[in-house]
């Protein structure tokens, strides 16, 4: 049998220097928060009458309250990017919607009803336009509901008015503005969807903090913090704003 063998020399041993080592990402990082329901101004683009092939749509102004039942269509990534009627860039990870009449913005809440599960989304373009859909998601509403690879799902929508509470993710203490600066480019890297990252300077030290918000619920807020910590090793709070 071979065996190896080791010379020490002046009974020294080499002492090799600890490299820290930062694990990357466990799992991609998979939520859909729900936005945030605020008292909104109206957009200026895509709030009056409109004409589709040989049909003319107009805006619902001053809406008390709606609710109707359908089946609710989703666009998938070829709409990625591309402009909204309000002029607004469509995101299929934020849980977003298209409705022919609603105002832009608003804010409804969907069911589907061949499951129970339910989330908010905000209005933010017209459609759909096929099928007599009653609303068109986002591909993560339609994740988030699970759709599954169907096209279409029957549906209640119900549009929300009350105003909900506002949370956020706050880092712990980072020093430095250049270190600051780094934990946010890090974030903005990931895919927040709808969701703001800033940093907020401590009044009287060198001392910072990140914030990650609008969330509607401490839900959300956890498992983005819970995955935070997990995955790039950033401790935060969830705190209401």
């Amino acid at each position: 049998m071979g065996c190896t063998t080791q010379t020490l020399q002046n009974n020294q041993f080499e002492v090799l220097p600890v490299v820290p080592v930062q694990p990357p990402p466990t799992a991609a990082p998979v939520w859909f928060p729900e936005p945030s329901v605020q008292t909104t101004v109206l957009s200026s683009r895509g709030n009056g009458r409109y004409r589709v092939g040989e049909n003319t749509y107009s805006t619902w102004h001053h809406v008390g309250s709606y609710v109707a039942q359908g089946t609710a269509s989703w666009r998938g990534r070829e709409f990625d990017g591309r402009h909204t009627i309000s002029g607004d860039t469509f995101d299929v990870d934020s849980l977003t919607a298209a409705h022919r009449n609603l105002p832009i913005p608003s804010y409804v809440r969907v069911t589907n009803l061949s499951n129970g599960l339910s989330t908010t989304v905000r209005v933010v373009d017209r459609g759909p336009f096929w099928g007599n859909h009653l609303i068109d998601l986002s591909e993560a509403a339609a994740l988030k509901l699970g759709f599954g690879e169907v096209t279409w799902r029957p549906v209640q929508i119900e549009l929300v008015k009350q105003p909900s509470p506002r949370y956020a993710l706050e880092t712990n203490y980072v020093y430095g503005k250049a270190r600051a600066d780094d934990v946010l480019n890090l974030l903005e890297t990931l895919n927040l969807g709808e969701l703001s990252v800033r940093v907020v300077a401590h009044q009287y030290e060198n001392r910072y903090r990140v914030t990650v918000s609008p969330f509607a619920n401490t839900a959300d807020a956890k498992h983005v913090s819970d995955w935070l910590q997990a995955n790039v090793q950033l401790q935060s709070t969830i705190i209401r704003e």
